[in-house]
């Protein structure tokens, strides 16, 4: 007696950009051309109030074998734009990824297998592999900076503490009303960084009581170009991530004087000893290292910035962003 094969849900593919058009034209390349069901997908645009010609590279592919349906969100911020995208979504299954992705044609139906799983149907969420790479090449001073999230080896559930991002990342629509949008005051907005609203919005649907999965079989490459390696850029990153960190946590409670306090006391110390060791790896003659303890430093300064300011709200009795 055959098996019969499990309906493949419908998926829609959620593209958020923001003045990326050289890298989104590769990635709709790749995009557009998957290994499944036509009657079964879709692809959607957000454009992020772009100024370059993101509109027009997307109009290149009318006559693709999946055309993106295309969108303008005018509300700055990568949240603004993926909330737009859930709520223009028609699928089952909503997917968001990036703009400077490369992957594979079977990339969707590999994503989308353990929603297809039996017994698998209270997966909430199914993150794929990310892979950075990096076509104009790694300056040496930022190798093991990037890394794949290598969760784990097979197909299987996420621990509570494996967040992962939205490069590659599947929720079932239904979760949306549950647990709410992404944060709109975390996430990139234009050309300034903050992070963790992917990581925030994970922690609630796993606070919900919902189990989030991993395959490594739905990988994706992640193009990093060489603006993005640069000293400022990276400075600036971890600066920013450091500030999210502190936003995302205060957020969630638990989080009162005695923590902001010790995260502002113990990371002044952890600039002054991030900028000791620059120092004294310039002096000998060492400028990569030099500049990774000072990318340190700036991550230390994100905290006690950030820590400063909740500290602030904390004592004057201000709400902290929610």
């Amino acid at each position: 007696m055959s098996v019969a094969t499990p309906t493949l849900p419908f998926a829609t593919v959620t593209i958020c950009t923001y003045n990326r058009a050289r890298w989104l034209r590769e990635t709709l390349e790749f995009i557009t051309r998957q290994d499944y069901p036509a009657d079964r997908w879709e692809v959607i645009v957000i454009d992020n109030n772009s100024s370059d010609s993101t509109a027009a590279v997307v109009a290149e592919f009318v006559s693709a074998a999946k055309p993106p349906r295309y969108f303008l969100e005018k509300n700055q911020g990568s949240s603004f734009a993926r909330n737009r995208g859930i709520a223009e979504a028609k699928g089952e299954i909503i997917i968001f990824t990036d703009d400077d992705m490369l992957g594979s044609p079977a990339w969707l139906r590999d994503l989308m297998a353990p929603f297809t799983l039996a017994g698998n149907e209270t997966i909430a969420a199914v993150a794929g592999e990310v892979v950075p790479v990096f076509p104009e090449g790694l300056p040496n001073w930022l190798v093991n900076r990037w890394r794949p999230l290598e969760f784990r080896t097979d197909v299987g559930p996420l621990r509570s503490n494996q967040l992962p991002m939205t490069a590659n990342l599947a929720f079932r629509s239904s979760v949306f009303p549950e647990v709410g949008l992404f944060r709109t005051d975390l996430g990139r907005i234009g050309n300034h960084s903050l992070f963790n609203e992917d990581h925030e919005f994970c922690r609630r649907v796993l606070a919900a009581g919902h189990v989030m999965w991993y395959t490594p079989v739905g990988l994706l490459q992640h193009q990093i170009p060489a603006s993005r390696l640069t000293f400022k850029y990276t400075f600036k990153q971890t600066f920013d991530a450091a500030r999210s960190r502190v936003i995302e946590s205060t957020a969630r409670g638990g989080k009162g004087f005695i923590w902001l306090l010790s995260r502002l006391l113990g990371h002044s110390l952890h600039i002054l000893w991030s900028l000791f060791l620059s120092l004294l790896c310039l002096l000998t003659f060492r400028p990569s290292r030099s500049k990774r303890f000072i990318t340190r430093a700036g991550r230390g300064l994100g905290y006690v910035v950030e820590s400063w300011r909740a500290l602030g709200r904390l004592l004057t009795g201000q709400r902290a962003p929610t």
